[in-house]
């Protein structure tokens, strides 16, 4: 079982997972982009929900951005459903899309552990 700084570190490579995954993604066919689409969809719904719970045990700074993550995520879920019935000549666009609310879910999980550490140490100080 993951401690409350654990989970948040745990959220952040997930989140860095996901972000690998769809830049990956790009360099693949319409077809095989589609099919990652469907996939990349439910992990992030997966990870928004999780974090979506996980702030709500956080101090306010890491809670925001636990929340805002997840927002993002919920986007860029929104995004991968999209680029799944999207025309040949917008796939590109909605896979950059996708990859940038990655790329933003992490930074704003990154901010989440920040805040969390220096939670830490104002409490040990």
């Amino acid at each position: 079982m993951y401690n409350t700084k654990d989970a948040i570190a745990v959220a952040r490579s997930d989140a860095q997972a996901l972000h690998a995954r769809i830049q990956a993604s790009t360099t693949k066919d319409h077809t095989a982009i589609r099919a990652n689409a469907r996939n990349v969809a439910a992990v992030a719904r997966e990870l928004a929900a999780s974090l979506k719970t996980l702030a709500d045990s956080q101090q306010a700074d890491a809670k925001q951005h636990l929340r805002d993550a997840a927002s993002v995520l919920e986007k860029a879920a929104q995004d991968a459903t999209k680029l799944d019935s999207a025309e040949d000549a917008d796939v590109k666009a909605r896979t950059i899309s996708a990859l940038q609310r990655a790329r933003a879910a992490t930074q704003k999980l990154s901010k989440a552990v920040a805040a969390k550490r220096a939670s830490a140490q104002l409490i040990h100080s």
